[in-house]
């Protein structure tokens, strides 16, 4: 049993030397939930404070706010403490109390069914009904406080990591829920870390089984730790003589791991691995194991140019070879080295906050901000940017059509579109056209003799259409209209 104590002990500690502002109201926050939760427990007998705890150390971790650290001890207080978010907002400030708001989850007693939603079938399907809307609601404030979205990664994978007391067909819904709602969510945040710790949050409890995989990755990583530790010290020397005479500093050379879920997924492309249990320690020298983060203080324009200079006309010419590109799902760019032992790894070179960003995601200018908060059944994680005849330019699902830019400019537009121009094109496309990243549409609608947009719509639309949003919209007008 871990003492919660320790572990927020510690964390204050660390966030003391980071002299991090209002740490007296962490203090404040780890008190109240403690006094909240006193003789709750988890399954699997521990006090339940040492969740919120651990989910507050996970983003201590990752460098954020004492606000978000203050939420994220608080984030279970009002669904399980009967606490309300006006008393929070009274005790400590109102942004930790959206944030807590907007993770806590709709209950099926405090449903309230919608009229309007083609997917709120309450008789039989109540569960998934308030799923749905517990991820609406995060996504809903989350457009506005992106912070709950972070909570929410730590609480889940906090859970993943304790998961072992609970039967296996409630693994694999928890599994389930976080593949349709959190990891599309943090690769629309375009965060790396919790991207790829969520999915190899369930790709170890899927594979729970699979021992031999996992011991030989922690033991080739663990014979590599003596290695790294020198190749950092290494680095580190030759990169502040590099950069001596453009006035820059280094922050840090850091070398992390790769997750098992990003080693298998890389290992697997080179061999048929139907089971983990196919996967030898031999394999690892085939794929990167590790992360090269190079760390400046100051901004990194040309990252991989620079890189490649770096390591192709100084002293690390002499430890590593530049043999690819790499990229990940997340479309981060990376070299791929190999060193004289024929070790593998990525690396990046970058500023302090542009590595920041790289791992935690960005607040402005995400996909999160297109989504449809009435979305059901989870997340479409794959965005495209399109533009209007005036160059404004409109985030969608990557599978949208004509008609479904036409419904997110307008429904008029949407209900009167007959046809759309292209890129300039002078040829007529139809609606049911799929779109790319980067085309430029022009609408053309249907009109009456005043000059108003004139509703064309047919059930064959329903077929023209891939998105959600759409096909709703489209399926309420013809029950009115039919029945």
């Amino acid at each position: 049993m871990s003492d919660y104590k320790e572990i927020f002990d510690d964390m204050l500690k660390k966030l003391e030397q980071k002299n991090s502002v209002d740490v007296a109201n962490v203090v404040k926050a780890f008190h109240f939930a403690e006094e909240k939760h006193s003789g709750q427990f988890r399954k699997d007998g521990d006090p339940y404070i040492i969740h919120p705890v651990e989910v507050a150390k996970i983003l201590e971790e990752r460098d954020f706010n004492t606000d978000v650290i203050c939420a994220a001890l608080l984030h279970d207080t009002v669904e399980d403490c009967g606490v309300t978010t006006a008393e929070l907002q009274s005790t400590f400030n109102k942004q930790i109390a959206q944030i807590v708001d907007s993770v806590t989850a709709i209950t099926k007693d405090n449903f309230l069914p919608d009229s309007e939603n083609i997917y709120s079938d309450t008789k039989d399907f109540l569960k998934q009904a308030v799923e749905d809307s517990t991820y609406q609601k995060l996504i809903s404030i989350g457009k506005s406080n992106k912070f709950g979205f972070y909570i929410k990664f730590a609480d889940r994978l906090n859970n993943l990591s304790t998961i072992a007391c609970f039967p296996k067909y409630k693994k694999e819904a928890k599994i389930l829920e976080t593949e349709k709602w959190l990891i599309p969510l943090a690769k629309l945040l375009k965060s790396k870390y919790f991207y790829y710790k969520l999915t190899n949050g369930c790709f170890c409890v899927r594979h729970e089984d699979d021992k031999i995989f996992f011991e030989y990755l922690d033991k080739y990583i663990q014979n590599m730790s003596k290695y790294i530790e020198d190749m950092k010290n290494t680095l580190s020397y030759e990169i502040q003589s590099y950069l001596k005479a453009s006035n820059r500093t280094l922050n840090k050379v850091e070398i992390t791991p790769k997750t098992p879920y990003e080693v298998y997924t890389a290992i697997s492309k080179h061999f048929d691995a139907n089971k983990l249990t196919l996967v030898k320690e031999s394999n690892f020298i085939s794929v990167p194991i590790f992360d090269i983060y190079i760390i400046l203080n100051e901004d990194v324009k040309d990252d991989l140019e620079e890189l490649y200079t770096l390591l192709t006309e100084f002293g690390a010419s002499n430890e590593f070879k530049i043999i690819g590109l790499d990229k990940d799902e997340l479309n981060n760019l990376s070299l791929k080295i190999v060193d004289k032992m024929r070790n593998l790894f990525d690396i990046t070179m970058l500023s302090k906050k542009q590595y920041t960003e790289l791992l935690n995601g960005t607040l402005d200018g995400t996909d999160i901000d297109a989504l449809d908060e009435t979305i059901a059944g989870g997340v479409d994680p794959d965005y495209i940017t399109v533009y209007t005849p005036q160059n404004e330019s409109i985030k969608i699902p990557a599978k949208s059509t004509v008609l479904d830019f036409a419904f997110k400019l307008h429904r008029d537009i949407g209900f009167s579109a007959m046809y759309a121009y292209i890129n300039d094109s002078p040829n007529k496309s139809p609606i049911y056209t799929r779109l790319h990243n980067g085309d430029k549409i022009e609408v053309v609608c249907k009109l009456d003799a005043f000059n108003m947009n004139q509703n064309i719509a047919q059930l064959r639309w329903l077929a023209y259409c891939k998105n959600e949003s759409t096909q709703r919209i489209l399926i309420k007008y013809f029950e009115r209209k039919y029945t």
